[in-house]
């Protein structure tokens, strides 16, 4: 295991725990508020971070399944992986691009989430607990706008996705109250 995927994990578990306790610390009907027409509600800013996480654990786990087909995403640009971690962390606004459909906020419960959020833990430990050295620098998951990701740019740019989104769960806790 590549010496910085354990901290990355860390930190990626330390995200979503925050997410957990922050939503469930709240009431249902906060859960659900929109704090205006064009803001996510908090439940929905944090099926967006699951549904973000989960689409990534999801294409690791098709490729390192030893009875599945290893998909070749190319090679990882370093530099767009720095460009976008700082897009990520600067306050600039942008949407969810078009071609990533699938992790917008839809119909789930805050239970439903939750119950399978909890298990990322035990999945992603695996996947990093297994992942060969060989495969240290290959693109192993796509991003829609930057392309090809290492796992540890995967876990990296997860974890600093949630710490964006957790700010925009912070503004909507606070327009709520």
């Amino acid at each position: 295991m590549a010496s910085t995927l354990p901290k990355s994990l860390s930190r990626l578990d330390a995200e979503r725990q925050a997410y957990l306790d922050a939503l469930d610390a709240m009431s249902p009907g906060v859960r659900t508020s929109k704090p205006s027409t064009d803001n996510w509600s908090p439940l929905e800013i944090g099926e967006h971070v699951f549904r973000s996480d989960r689409a990534v654990l999801r294409v690791l786990e098709k490729q390192l399944d030893p009875d599945g087909e290893w998909r070749d995403y190319g090679k990882p640009s370093r530099a767009k992986f720095i460009a976008l971690i700082g897009a990520l962390r600067s306050p600039v606004k942008f949407k969810v691009p078009p071609n990533a459909s699938a992790i917008e906020p839809g119909e789930l419960t805050y239970e439903e989430i939750r119950s399978e959020w909890i298990s990322f833990d035990e999945q992603w430990r695996k996947i990093v607990d297994s992942f060969p050295d060989h495969l240290a620098k290959s693109g192993v998951a796509r991003h829609p706008v930057i392309g090809p990701m290492t796992l540890s740019q995967s876990l990296q740019f997860l974890a600093a996705h949630s710490a964006r989104h957790f700010k925009q769960l912070e503004r909507a806790m606070n327009a709520l109250e």
